[in-house]
């Protein structure tokens, strides 16, 4: 674990291959295309963010539904390494199943990084990089998040996207308690380099494919796998889905955990939630849904 440690202290992130079998694959695939048809209501796709169409479906209402993903809420392949970073009484505060559609949109004229089936990239800090917390752990992390592939992933798909960052790069960043009012990022210590950080200095607008501009930001990591790859990232780090042309949807499972104090600070839950220990009281009660 020293590596994968020493790793993701430097960058930020650390990719698992094979986390989870071809049968865990299979039978989260299967639970969910059950769901689907079960309950097609809740599996309506929408424009994301990002400008093409998505939908996730997010716990606790998820696997009140389904047990299926009940494995992957503390993964054996998985957990050690969560304990090990954010420490004792770390919990899971979220779990998202997200489903990318394929999109025939025209990628633009000017390939973003080189690469020439991008349509977009919507590069962000989760909560707006939120850093309450951090510093009670070595690698500066205020939550951990965990997506699981379901499916192959490559240059022809739909992938995800980090930019490397170390430990002492987060500390040394400059940070701000204003400025943001989004559910987990309201009046919290967070990072403030949402226009400088990793911007290309030569080009930084950068038009995408649904004619929006954004931030072109440097320095990225395209990350690719097989079905069961796990990457497990810090939450405040920038990333971002690279949503490309492609006739293949996406399928990931999005799991965060994080310490439950500060209780005030609501990174890494989603509304209604306010507190880890709320969250964790309205799970299903299942012996298969493990405890970090």
């Amino acid at each position: 674990m020293n590596e994968t440690l020493e790793f993701f202290a430097e960058n930020g992130y650390v990719v698992v291959p094979d986390a989870l079998t071809d049968k865990e694959v299979a039978e989260v695939n299967d639970g969910i295309a059950a769901d689907r048809a079960a309950h097609p209501e809740y599996w309506e796709p929408s424009p994301a963010a990002s400008g093409h169409l998505s939908v996730g479906c997010d716990a606790p209402e998820l696997l009140h539904r389904t047990g299926a993903l009940d494995r992957l809420t503390c993964h054996p392949s998985i957990a050690p390494l969560a304990r090990r970073i954010l420490g004792p009484g770390a919990a899971m505060s979220g779990l998202t199943f997200l489903r990318r559609e394929p999109c025939d949109v025209q990628p633009p004229d000017d390939p973003d990084g080189g690469d020439p089936l991008c349509l977009t990239r919507v590069w962000h800090r989760e909560d707006s990089g939120n850093v309450e917390g951090a510093e009670r752990n070595e690698f500066f992390v205020p939550a951990l998040q965990v997506i699981f592939y379901m499916e192959d992933v490559d240059a022809g798909s739909h992938c995800f996207s980090i930019i490397p960052e170390s430990v002492e790069s987060k500390r040394n960043l400059p940070k701000t308690h204003t400025g943001n009012s989004g559910w987990g990022a309201r009046d919290r210590l967070r990072i403030d380099d949402a226009d400088g950080g990793y911007v290309d200095a030569e080009r930084p607008v950068w038009v995408d494919a649904f004619g929006r501009e954004l931030t072109r930001r440097t320095g990225r990591v395209d990350i690719y796998g097989s079905g069961g790859t796990a990457i497990v990232f810090n939450n405040c780090s920038y990333h971002c889905g690279s949503v490309r042309h492609t006739r293949r949807p996406r399928h990931t499972v999005h799991v965060r955990y994080r310490q439950p104090e500060p209780v005030a600070s609501r990174h890494a839950l989603k509304p209604p939630w306010e507190s880890v220990a709320q969250f964790s009281a309205a799970l299903p009660s299942r012996a298969t849904i493990g405890k970090l």
